[in-house]
């Protein structure tokens, strides 16, 4: 193989990924050049699977998903990184020069408008090398694994959606959802002072590591048609916060009908369809506030890195699998079968 040449797992199809040799990306002013060490499987990454390509209009073939990743700089261009460091990406593709960005909601950035990221409108960490943007990328401490680095976009999300709710010394939390985000955002309610974490679910299979890391104190089944009164009586009249981590009606239900008059709803799973119902007079008549949370803050993803190297949180306890890159397509038949335990997915180059 050419010494410009890396191996990738490359999005062909719907449902199909393949290895390819494909050349390494070029480098440009303001941008390095790193060996990738791991790269986190995202639940995002699934609709882009089944659809067979990203978010961006034009050609799509040959595309190179993965927006969790971190690496060792190979090529450091005109940064201020060294050779051999340590970096994590994050994936957000913010301007730094709109409104947003100099108030430090470079989340919210225009650029960006919800969809602007690494591995979704061009070409991710699923590969040996990437070349990306030095303000994108963050020297990772000693004290943070490749494994963990793989876990800070999805703790990220968390982080960010705890930090900013209403979530104070004893309050009780309701989680909908039982995916990888569901699970630290329990983790991190519990650590920010929630006396009584639950979460409802519809998949047994998938909660053996909440089970394990002890954040919950009850499971509810969203299936259960008693489900309702059985959360009330729990929390003596309704949860102060509930997190919808799913993105259907039916969880953004649930959330409301489980929270007390004057609680809070915060609103992370991304719909599938652009719409959907829910009982508009029930958020009204009992003052629910309902608020929507994305990604982070720049700061934010700084303080998410803490987290990890303070010894807050360990991110690594809720993997289940680490796996070479060519077992790629083999990850994403796994997470998309109902009976697989899977929960976080962790892929390696090397």
């Amino acid at each position: 193989m050419q010494h410009n040449m890396m191996k990738a797992a490359v999005l062909v199809g719907p449902k199909e990924i393949k290895m390819k040799d494909v050349p390494v990306p070029k480098m440009e002013p303001g941008m390095i050049e790193i060996k990738v060490s791991a790269c986190g499987v995202c639940g995002s990454d699934i609709h882009m699977w089944k659809t067979g390509k990203g978010w961006y209009e034009g050609d799509h073939s040959d595309f190179i998903m993965g927006h969790e990743f971190c690496g060792v700089v190979t090529n450091p261009g005109d940064s201020c990184f060294q050779m051999g460091d340590r970096v994590v990406f994050w994936a957000n593709l913010y301007c730094g020069q709109c409104d947003m960005c100099k108030v430090g909601k470079e989340h919210l950035c225009r650029d960006v408008n919800g969809t602007n990221y690494i591995g979704f409108v061009c070409n991710g960490g699923y590969a040996e090398k990437f070349v990306g943007k030095a303000m994108n990328a963050y020297k990772l401490p000693d004290t943070v694994s490749d494994i963990a680095a793989a876990l800070i976009d999805p703790l990220m999300v968390a982080y960010h959606a705890v930090k900013n709710s209403d979530i104070r010394l004893n309050s009780k939390v309701l989680v909908v959802g039982s995916g990888i985000i569901g699970h630290l955002i329990g983790c991190l309610a519990k650590k920010a002072g929630a006396s009584f974490v639950a979460m409802s679910k519809v998949n047994d299979v998938k909660i053996r590591k909440a089970q394990e890391c002890g954040s919950f104190d009850a499971f509810f089944d969203g299936n259960d048609m008693e489900v309702q009164e059985k959360m009330l009586q729990a929390t003596n009249g309704g949860f102060d916060a509930a997190f919808e981590a799913v993105g259907s009606g039916e969880s953004l239900q649930t959330c409301i009908d489980s929270v007390k008059a004057g609680g809070e709803v915060i609103m992370i799973g991304n719909s599938m369809e652009d719409k959907v119902d829910f009982s508009m007079n029930q958020a009204v008549l009992h003052e629910i506030r309902l608020h929507g949370s994305v990604s982070c803050t720049r700061r934010e993803f700084e303080e998410t890195i803490e987290l990890i190297s303070n010894g807050i949180i360990d991110p690594e306890q809720f993997v289940t699998d680490i796996l070479p890159l060519d077992q790629l397509q083999h990850a994403f038949e796994r997470l998309t079968a109902t009976d697989d335990p899977v929960l976080k997915m962790v892929v390696k180059p090397y």
